[in-house]
Order: C-alpha cells, then sequence, then structure tokens
C-alpha cells in the first residue's frame, strides 16, 4: 500500500520515529509491537507527558502517539505545549491520541487542541497506521511544502488492493 504525502524527502517508513506516551506500560508495549509489525522500528516509549516534554526538548520525532488520560501532564495538556509556536520546532510534529474514552467531547476537544488523529483503544495496526498516515499526511501540507512523495507501508493490512492516496 503506497500513502502519498506531500513533503521534500521521501522517507521510508522505517526511518519513521515515534514516541509513545502513556501511563500504562503494556500499553506502551503494545503500541510499539504493533507499529513494529507494520514497519516502523524507530519508538520510545515514556510513561508521562512530563516526559514526553523532556524528550522532545533533545530529540526529533516524526509522530507523537499518546493516551489522552494520564497523570502529571494530561494528554490536552502535552497537547497545549506541543503546538505552542514556541517549543522548540517540534509543533508541526504528526500527533494521534489514543483513547478508551472515545466520547464526542473528547475527540472534539483533542481535535480542537491540535491532535491531527483520534483512536480508540484497543488499538490495532490498521487503525493505528491508517491514523499515523492521515496525520502525517495533514503535517505535511501544513508546513507546504512540495507534494508527489510517498510513504510505504507494506505491512498495513487493508481491505483494498489499490491503496490509499492521501494528499
Amino acid at each position: 500500500m503506497w500513502l502519498a504525502l506531500s513533503g521534500s524527502v521521501k522517507p521510508s517508513i522505517s526511518e519513521l520515529s515515534v514516541l509513545i506516551v502513556d501511563d500504562n506500560q503494556y500499553a506502551c508495549a503494545l503500541a510499539s509491537a504493533q507499529l513494529k509489525s507494520l514497519g516502523i522500528t524507530q519508538t520510545k516509549y515514556v510513561a508521562s507527558g512530563a516526559e514526553a516534554l523532556l524528550c522532545m526538548q533533545t530529540e526529533r520525532y516524526d509522530v507523537l502517539l499518546m493516551d489522552w488520560y494520564m497523570p502529571d501532564v494530561s494528554g490536552a495538556g502535552l497537547l497545549s505545549v506541543v503546538r505552542d509556536q514556541r517549543f522548540a520546532g517540534n509543533s508541526n510534529i504528526a500527533v494521534v491520541v489514543m483513547t478508551a474514552y472515545a466520547s464526542s467531547e473528547n475527540i472534539e476537544r483533542a481535535l480542537s487542541l491540535g491532535a491531527n488523529e483520534v483512536v480508540i483503544k484497543p488499538i490495532d495496526p490498521k487503525s493505528v497506521g491508517k491514523a499515523i498516515a492521515k496525520a502525517l499526511a495533514e503535517t505535511q501540507k501544513q508546513l507546504a511544502t512540495p507534494a508527489n512523495d510517498e510513504f510505504e507501508l507494506d505491512a498495513l493490512p487493508d481491505d483494498d488492493e489499490e491503496g490509499v492516496a492521501l494528499l
């Protein structure tokens, strides 16, 4: 499956770097394993929003895959800081929120605070893969860079064999 995304560089799926943030260690390990099944091997996970902010100050990530309800810095708090233009160049990161509490209010709030996509827990490779692809496409579009670059998601199970083009 090919996902056409705009961007000046043509990264492969194995080059994507994902920061997973969830206070549940099992959920982090599960998300990491599912990303690995898609070919995304560069993952790091942390247990809190505060830890995520520290990591993002010293390292660059392509995707932030984060829980919504966490102690100390909640998903809403984390998104508010990450989307602030003063946040050291990471404000344009693709953000996918994971939540088991999929009320319309939670989803609307996450999106209004700058999440690109919201996936419902328990996550599966197909839903998280599609959410990441859409989030990356949206992020690249916001950066207003030239189009016609592609990400390849060979391992993503798909209902159609034609692939999906997202611009």
